[in-house]
């Protein structure tokens, strides 16, 4: 069996955020990553969306109670650029130490598929990591690894259209090397639900490693997990969080409705991916249902 680490660290925080958020595309958005470069598109996928056809199915993905342990789940943890590093930071080539970022499981028939922000998964000059860097540790927190350790990441996908409007495409999908005996990653750790339905004035859970930020009773360290609880407000492409300040760590934290606290599952609708300090607001961009699906099926072998 899977021992699962403590998350004394973990502090609920409710909110009753009321006011009507006045969204505008052009704000200038300070990102919780150092996203600030720019590189160019890859001609290769530059009409894989467009060439690409979904129908409006509007799919809600369940969560996934663990295997090996079940309603024992931990499916969030931290991505790191290093995995031969400590994991919880940050590890650029020239041995910097930068930010962490919070990824987390999905379910999905692969079983090794997680979500983060996709400014996560680029280094200082707008380059996407290198795969040999990358890795993820479930169940992390306290400043220790998950009961799995570092898992290597072996594949990514962002939004073709991130670079042109990185506010609202402002996620991306990973796929872990993990094989036990045939089980994949959210056998041992469960997955988060997924879903494109959620409107505004949702009751919604969000956990990160923030290192700094204003998560109630929290380290804001980068290596203890937090949360908050409140309402999130939906505007034309992404969701707001009033008044939360969610650091750099917390960049990839998924925003989870409907969270079950005996399990640690819910159903993510957005993730963390930067702070619109115009408003005091955290946001996660809107998933567009057919870009999504169109990056699960390019991370899925």
């Amino acid at each position: 069996m899977i021992a699962i680490p403590s998350i004394a660290s973990v502090i609920s925080q409710r909110n009753n955020l009321s006011d009507t958020l006045a969204f505008r595309t052009s704000e200038r958005i300070n990102e919780t990553s150092r996203f600030k470069n720019k590189y160019k598109r890859s001609k290769e996928n530059k009409t894989r969306i467009e060439n690409k056809i979904y129908s409006r199915r509007n799919v809600i993905k369940p969560p996934f109670d663990s295997v090996v342990n079940p309603n024992h789940n931990y499916p969030i943890g931290v991505v790191n650029p290093n995995h031969n590093y400590p994991i919880g930071f940050f590890i650029a080539n020239n041995g910097s130490v930068e930010d962490v970022c919070t990824a987390s499981v999905i379910h999905t028939e692969n079983g090794n598929i997680g979500l983060t922000a996709a400014h996560c998964l680029l280094d200082d000059n707008g380059n996407p990591w290198n795969l040999s860097f990358l890795s993820f540790s479930p169940g992390y927190d306290n400043g220790t690894n998950g009961p799995l350790g570092a898992i290597p990441v072996v594949d990514i996908a962002m939004p073709d259209d991130y670079l042109i409007n990185p506010n609202k495409y402002g996620y991306a999908l990973v796929r872990f090397g993990f094989n036990h005996g045939g089980s994949t990653l959210q056998d041992y750790t469960g997955a988060l639900g997924w879903r494109f339905d959620i409107g505004s004035g949702e009751p919604t859970s969000v956990y990160g490693y923030p290192d700094r930020g204003n998560f109630e009773n929290c380290v804001h360290d980068g290596e203890h997990l937090c949360k908050w609880q409140g309402i999130t407000e939906k505007g034309r492409n992404f969701y707001g969080i009033k008044y939360l300040t969610s650091g750099s760590g917390a960049s990839g934290g998924p925003l989870i409705s409907q969270y079950d606290t005996k399990t640690n599952l819910g159903y993510a609708y957005a993730v963390i991916r930067g702070y619109l300090d115009g408003y005091n607001t955290s946001v996660g961009s809107i998933w567009d249902e057919n870009v999504f699906l169109d990056l699960l099926s390019r991370i899925t072998p």
